[in-house]
């Protein structure tokens, strides 16, 4: 299996339970859907399977990029800086 692939069903199965299992819950789970060396071994830490289950975004609670700020009469009412204007060059006489 590669590594895409174990990832899926591991989520799947993650979803399910509602959280991702730490080493000790994955092993004592008899419904796991294949063994603890086969999941770690395409990954080659626990730690980096639920990294990239994470950043990938298969995981409830998992971390999305901050929502934008709603425009509030606040936000809106203060004029933007202009930039200041660039001096100019001047060549070599």
């Amino acid at each position: 299996m590669n590594r895409p692939q174990v990832l899926k069903q591991l989520m799947e199965y993650f979803e399910k339970k509602g959280k991702i299992l730490s080493i000790d819950e994955y092993k004592a789970a008899e419904d796991a859907p294949m063994r603890f060396n086969v999941a770690k071994r395409a990954f080659g830490s626990w730690a980096r399977m639920t990294q990239m289950a994470v950043t990938a975004g298969f995981v409830e609670g998992a971390v999305s990029a901050p929502e934008p700020k709603p425009a509030t009469p606040s936000n809106m009412d203060k004029p933007k800086a202009k930039p200041a204007p660039k001096k100019a060059v001047k060549k070599g006489k």
